[in-house]
């Protein structure tokens, strides 16, 4: 497989995880319309934050789990998780995490308390991955939008804690779509061998990868939607002078799962020519 085949193969999977991304914002979600690979779902869970708010859905059939975060929707989402970047302690991982800092309001938004099961939302989804065997002989996806990105990378340290030889031989990637940067230096080096996993992908001028604006770093490999063109690895420096040469709305235009669907689409088309 030559490498224009092999891109344009990413960006299909891609494109179906966006979709996903997109969906998971709304209610109620038909899972044979989700597909991974062209092959669609057969179930579906819903974990939710606090506030009666859904915040995760997991869907799977017979190869595949994805576990996908939603991002944010409601006003309540700034003061309560995206507003709070004073760094803390990453929990639950092993004793060297203690060193490692994250951002506190997206580490706290994994532990509001899901209202179907009383647990926190992150027990939650271990008690629906332990109760219906999701991992059992399947590849295991991980993703998110925005916030949703955010607690898919947090996430994703934290399964591996739980259940560390699923997670090097059955995940095969982490893809996060205009997330923020979740931890300091340290956490991007406690993030290891997932950073080989992990795709971030950001559209144009999306304004909330340039976030949290001072001494948080983002983790995985960098995909950059511009137009007729894809990047990879980027410097911000460089993505930031072209987005204030574009006009300032972009910032916020980007951002939407919406604009992210139609670039992923045009790239696959710019691959195709």
């Amino acid at each position: 497989m030559n490498e224009i085949s092999s891109m344009k193969n990413d960006l299909n999977r891609y494109l179906e995880l966006a979709k996903i991304c997109k969906a998971v914002y709304g209610a109620p979600i038909r899972q044979d319309l989700i597909t991974y690979n062209g092959k669609s779902m057969s179930r579906q869970k819903i974990v939710h934050g606090s506030y009666k708010r859904g915040f995760c859905r997991l869907f799977w059939n017979d190869e595949t789990v994805i576990i996908a975060f939603r991002g944010t929707r409601e006003s309540v989402d700034w003061s309560v998780s995206n507003l709070k970047m004073f760094p803390v302690s990453l929990q639950n991982c092993n004793l060297n995490s203690k060193k490692t800092r994250v951002h506190r309001g997206f580490q706290r938004t994994l532990y509001y308390k899901d209202k179907t099961t009383n647990l926190t939302s992150f027990d939650a989804i271990m008690k629906h991955i332990n109760d219906l065997d999701l991992i059992a002989n399947k590849q295991i996806i991980i993703t998110g939008h925005s916030l949703g990105g955010a607690l898919a990378t947090l996430f994703s340290v934290k399964l591996r804690a739980k259940i560390p030889i699923n997670i090097e031989n059955q995940l095969k990637e982490i893809v996060l779509f205009g997330s923020p940067a979740v931890g300091l230096k340290n956490f991007k080096t406690f993030y290891g061998t997932l950073n080989s996993k992990t795709i971030r992908i950001i559209n144009g001028s999306d304004v909330v990868p340039f976030t949290p604006p001072l001494f948080y770093y983002h983790i995985g490999n960098e995909i950059w939607l511009k137009k007729e063109a894809i990047k990879n690895n980027d410097s911000w420096i460089t993505r930031l002078i072209y987005a204030l040469k574009l006009p300032m709305k972009n910032f916020i235009n980007d951002h939407s799962m919406k604009s992210y669907i139609i670039s992923i689409t045009e790239s696959i088309k710019y691959k195709s020519l």
